[in-house]
């Protein structure tokens, strides 16, 4: 019902969220106060942990009034399920926080992992991470490069904004011109090593 109330404000908005490559400031706050970010966040870190039908019932909701914004919604906030799904406790911990997790994926791999002494270092492009202009944290895949002659293995990973800056290139497209599909790039980006997954598949 929230979601349904939002809808037609965003179709008055869709001239503007096309305009700004991604949904106002306005419609990012409306979205918050209504909860609609923490659906998929569990409980214990202030979500509300309910359903995929849902929250894809929230999704088809938005998508009424904004299909741009639906789509940068739904990609920022769906990942909580895999951040729920797939990683440790002490990580969902530090990455969930207080439940203001927002959170673009990109599945096919690009750049780097270099391993240190108490993480992974980060380098790559990472290009239609749709969501991020308002999000808190990016989960990718990357490459491990081993010594020797051992093929790279993949490595899945999740680093918060810090970590990372959203590049000024998306928008040329002949639709969905406001889903925030920008890139994202890390450049020497630092994550401790429990907010990685090696060989592991985001999919």
């Amino acid at each position: 019902a929230r979601a349904e109330a939002l809808a037609p404000k965003l179709v008055e908005r869709q001239a503007e969220t096309e305009a700004l490559r991604r949904y106002p400031q306005a419609t990012h706050e409306e979205i918050e106060a209504a909860g609609l970010y923490r659906i998929l966040v569990p409980r214990r870190y202030g979500g509300y942990e309910f359903d995929l039908p849902t929250f894809w019932r929230v999704v088809i909701a938005l998508a009424r009034g904004c299909p741009s914004t639906a789509w940068c919604f739904c990609l920022a906030a769906g990942h909580a399920l895999q951040v729920g799904s797939l990683f440790e406790e002490r990580a969902q911990a530090e990455l969930f926080g207080d439940g203001d997790f927002l959170c673009p994926a990109v599945a096919a791999p690009a750049g780097e992992a270099t391993r240190t002494a108490d993480g992974w270092l980060l380098n790559g492009t990472h290009t239609y991470s749709s969501g991020a202009p308002y999000s808190t944290h990016f989960m990718g895949q990357t490459f491990v490069r081993e010594e020797g002659d051992a093929p790279p293995r993949l490595l899945l990973f999740a680093a918060p904004r810090s970590e990372w800056e959203m590049l000024d290139d998306w928008g040329d497209a002949l639709g969905m011109k406001g889903s925030g599909s920008q890139s994202v790039r890390l450049e020497n980006g630092r994550i401790p090593a429990h907010f990685a997954l090696e060989d592991t598949w985001l999919v």
